[in-house]
């Protein structure tokens, strides 16, 4: 099994296939998104769309890849599920992650 370096672990992105998993899982996206520095207005327009919960966590993370950019890790968004104390969600991304490494290093 390879493992990969320490800072790139730390500075790996979240693909956009996985943005759409981690949208599945059961979190607090307000709360998240605050966390992640989003702009209040950004939060507040997506909460109006009126779409599903699962529809409005897909657009937060998004809209946080969107304006992170290269800020947009797994690691800072297990860091802010860990901090709100949603350890299991936390616990997904980083197996999420971890899969991501096993299929790069495979190739």
């Amino acid at each position: 099994q390879v493992v990969p370096p320490v800072e790139a672990l730390l500075n790996k992105e979240c693909s956009m296939d996985d943005i759409y998993k981690i949208a599945t899982y059961d979190f607090d996206w307000k709360i998240v998104g605050r966390r992640l520095l989003l702009d209040e207005q950004k939060i507040n327009d997506i909460d109006r769309e009126g779409s599903s919960e699962q529809d409005k966590r897909v657009k937060m993370l998004l809209k946080w890849k969107e304006t992170k950019s290269c800020g947009a890790t797994y690691q800072a968004l297990m860091k802010v599920l860990r901090e709100i104390g949603n350890n299991a969600t936390a616990d997904r991304v980083q197996e999420l992650e971890q899969q991501g490494w096993r299929v790069e290093s495979s190739l």
